[in-house]
């Protein structure tokens, strides 16, 4: 990927596919950071709680890892620079990794609940009489195979003390959260920082770094409606539009995300605050009869919705479209 180029403008166009613009530049982003995600490549293992995702420490077995790495931290690093959102969230010590700043015990949490307790137990606790024996050593699997790694030097001959525990801890999380996976962070982070260099992120914090490379995952159907504008004969006091805003306020959360991949060619929203992103969702009246089914420009992020009769109509046609027109659909 010749990064000069790349940051001119281009387009993309999926095979045997009409669609291009922005809206089809968003979905393609959308699409290849999940599959970055998928699990059979071993790159990222997802957190405890599934919700978010790090760099495999055992993507070494796919001997050219670090290539991949690079070109995902590539790929989110044009989104950002694009503005677009991607649809993947990080560990907060990944970002932290990405805006250079260190972590701490409570990163452990997002990968080992119960690891974290037992750090927090020995911040909390006086360990001078507890005989826990504790030496400057942990034990973990490489591979399949339980190693022993020292956290310093001479760690194994090193007591963890009242007096400095708390070194300990710290450098209990920065093996498990940066030093095992260093490699994958370097090399990610270095085609990250081809376009968004390092100096240009110490402005953000992780939230606002999360939010500015994901958007909001959870969609407020409220901001939704102050991002909308009408055309042909529809208007907000529109009975077809009074009907389609009560179908998304009915819709669980995979459907709404759904209907928003569908026409705007992302699944997320930027909060309020992110101004610079200026989003607009249309809903245009489309001329035609009732058995046709809405369809989507997602370049310009326009929902074209047929003048149906009723409540169960458009909510029928609504699911069809979407489930059927989510990622890639066309209609012809």
């Amino acid at each position: 990927m010749d990064v000069r180029n790349v940051k001119q403008h281009f387009s993309v166009q999926f095979k045997d596919e009409e669609g291009m613009g922005d809206g089809v530049m968003r979905e393609w982003l959308s699409l290849l950071s999940s599959e970055i995600m998928n699990p059979q490549y071993g790159l990222f293992s997802p957190s405890a709680d599934g919700c978010s995702f790090q760099p495999n420490r055992h993507s070494a077995i796919n001997p050219d890892h670090l290539v991949y790495f690079k070109f995902a931290g590539k790929i989110l690093g044009l989104a950002l620079y694009r503005g677009q959102f991607v649809n993947v969230t990080f560990t907060s010590s990944f970002y932290k990794h990405l805006l250079g700043i260190k972590v701490n015990y409570m990163d452990v949490e997002s990968i080992d609940p119960e690891y974290a307790k037992n750090l927090q137990w020995i911040l909390d606790n006086d360990i001078t009489d507890l005989g826990l024996e504790l030496s400057f050593v942990v034990e973990t699997d490489v591979f399949g195979v339980m190693q022993e790694l020292e956290l310093k030097k001479n760690g194994s001959k090193i007591l963890v003390t009242q007096e400095n525990k708390e070194e300990y801890v710290q450098l209990v999380t920065e093996l498990r959260m940066t030093r095992a996976i260093q490699p994958q962070i370097d090399a990610f982070k270095e085609g990250f920082n081809e376009f968004i260099p390092e100096s240009l992120l110490q402005i953000f914090d992780v939230d606002e770094l999360k939010t500015m490379l994901s958007g909001s995952s959870k969609l407020d159907v409220e901001y939704l409606k102050s991002l909308t504008s009408y055309s042909g004969c529809y208007d907000e006091n529109h009975q077809v539009i009074k009907w389609l805003w009560q179908c998304v306020e009915n819709m669980d959360d995979e459907e709404q995300t759904s209907l928003l991949l569908f026409v705007t060619g992302c699944s997320r929203l930027p909060p309020p605050f992110l101004t610079h992103h200026n989003t607009k969702f249309v809903v245009s009246h489309e001329p035609g009869s009732e058995e046709k089914l809405p369809t989507a420009s997602t370049c310009m992020n326009m929902l074209k919705l047929p003048e149906y009769g009723s409540y169960e109509t458009l909510q029928q046609k609504l699911f069809i479209a979407v489930k059927c027109g989510h990622a890639g659909y066309s209609f012809i």
